[in-house]
């Protein structure tokens, strides 16, 4: 039986490591950031130290749990308002607490992938800084959103298998 408090767990250390990294990390950045890259991996925007840490604490906040929020809120919502495969079934009167607190903890593995997804950002920013001039790898900047992507798709595919309607016994 895998533990249901996992996600839970989970998504605090990610958060904490996070939140250490960008700590950490902060001095290692020049006073005047590379924080936007064109596709050939060349700045195309800058900003201040403190504002990118700043944009990334919040972003990285805000990108993960914005999900999370929103799945947690659905339980406050009419059916006919809440879109799931098989809704008659998984909202009927017996199954609708359940259904959907399995809806919110699916929901934290999501803000786990974005909180990883967020760190590499992060990693491959602090990367780009480090050269002069600033240049941000193409190749790893697509290696990361890619794992981001296929666990995206997982996160998705997980969810509707969730939903699919039991087989009959």
């Amino acid at each position: 039986m895998h533990n249901a408090r996992a996600p839970h767990y989970l998504l605090a250390w990610l958060y904490l490591g996070f939140l250490a990294f960008l700590v950490v990390s902060f001095n290692e950045l020049p006073e005047h950031v590379a924080s936007h890259f064109n596709a050939a991996g060349e700045p195309d925007g800058w900003m201040s130290r403190a504002a990118h840490m700043k944009f990334m604490a919040v972003f990285g906040t805000v990108f993960p749990f914005g999900i999370v929020t929103v799945c947690y809120l659905v339980r406050f919502l009419p059916d006919a308002l809440i879109n799931i495969p098989h809704r008659d079934h998984w909202l009927a009167p017996e199954r609708r607490s359940a259904s959907l607190q399995q809806l919110f903890r699916h929901s934290l593995w999501f803000a786990c992938l974005g909180t990883g997804f967020m760190a590499g950002v992060h990693l491959l920013v602090l990367r780009a800084n480090t050269q002069q001039p600033p240049r941000l790898s193409v190749a790893l900047m697509l290696i990361v959103t890619g794992y981001f992507i296929i666990g995206l798709l997982w996160w998705i595919v997980s969810l509707l298998r969730r939903f699919r309607l039991p087989s009959k016994a």
